[in-house]
């Protein structure tokens, strides 16, 4: 790789959102929106069986009809505002029955919106500290089950845990000793993770993963030859470097001191460049260092499902409705 001086590498990780940033989403706003309305119930519930969060269809379970009977949709009055209603015994099922949307026990709209602020990454403590309405173990509920679900279509996409390829560039660090962040921080956090980003992608594409504290410099290269392309160029931290500048199939292995001497004598470029890239993963490492290593690794693996996903609602919806089918198979 030719290192440029006038020409800084990328630094396009998005900063966290603002709470005016809760339903900014264009998908929001066209899509989900103009259905919450009022008056517009009916048609939520058509969205929403097209979208495979309410079943399309359902068959009454009493003995009587032996299933044989579909059921209809009709109105009703409670928080859905419509039912399943058999037309032969008028046995009668909520509209959630058997859906990804059961265990949500409030409004479509509440449902929706928490979703929303979900992928717009607000904090669970500031969602509902903001909106009153929303009881504090729903709101949990459904954003552990966005989390859940992250994890587990990244774990069902393994090849999207490789990154880099012919000309990319991969950057390659550890938390919490490299070079992720200039911000004075405590080196003794008891988990240590191995992060790995292609800047070839806006925003960076991450893979991160949490490594033993004692975990010696050969298995650390196996990890990183192991998700890293051939033909990439690798930037790694100065502690990294040594071991991986003679890895093979690479473009290139350099080391940020070398990024580093090409800076202004006054101003840290490289780490100023790499501490953005690298913000929003920071964030998180710091925040599984008092998680069990299993939670941590899925609040991991939820960053990545982020950085593939940016615009995510649309997303999220379809991989819920995905999962429960999974489960249900």
């Amino acid at each position: 790789m030719e290192i440029v001086k006038d020409e800084p590498m990328m630094t396009d990780d998005p900063q966290p959102p603002s709470k005016s940033s809760v339903r900014s989403s264009e998908y929001f706003q066209m899509t989900v929106k103009p259905l919450l309305e009022e008056g517009k119930d009916g048609e939520l519930i058509d969205w929403l069986k097209d979208i495979g969060l309410l079943r399309r269809s359902q068959k009454c379970t009493n003995s009587e009809c032996q299933g044989l009977k579909p059921m209809d949709w009709k109105r009703a009055r409670i928080v859905d505002k419509f039912h399943w209603s058999c037309p032969a015994c008028k046995k009668k099922a909520s509209i959630r029955l058997d859906s990804p949307l059961a265990d949500f026990h409030c409004s479509f709209k509440i449902i929706l919106d928490t979703i929303t602020a979900w992928c717009d990454g607000i904090s669970l403590e500031e969602y509902t500290k903001e909106n009153k309405s929303v009881k504090g173990v729903i709101a949990k509920r459904i954003y552990t089950t966005c989390t859940t679900v992250a994890d587990w279509y990244m774990q069902s996409h393994p090849d999207l845990s490789y990154l880099g390829g012919e000309n990319s560039v991969v950057l390659v660090d550890t938390f919490p000793e490299g070079c992720m962040t200039t911000t004075p921080h405590n080196n003794n956090y008891p988990k240590r993770v191995l992060c790995l980003a292609d800047t070839s992608h806006m925003p960076a594409r991450i893979w991160a993963h949490i490594v033993d504290k004692n975990l010696d410099y050969q298995k650390l290269t196996a990890l990183v030859a192991e998700h890293v392309r051939i033909g990439s160029t690798i930037v790694a931290s100065p502690a990294l470097y040594p071991m991986l500048h003679g890895m093979k199939g690479m473009a290139e292995v350099i080391s940020v001191e070398a990024l580093m001497a090409l800076d202004p004598a006054d101003y840290q470029r490289s780490l100023k460049n790499l501490e953005t890239i690298w913000k929003s993963t920071v964030s998180v490492c710091q925040d599984i260092q008092n998680m069990s290593t299993t939670e941590g690794e899925q609040i991991l693996r939820e960053l990545e499902w982020r950085q593939v996903f940016p615009s995510s609602l649309a997303e999220i919806l379809h991989d819920i409705a995905s999962y429960a089918a999974s489960r249900s198979a």
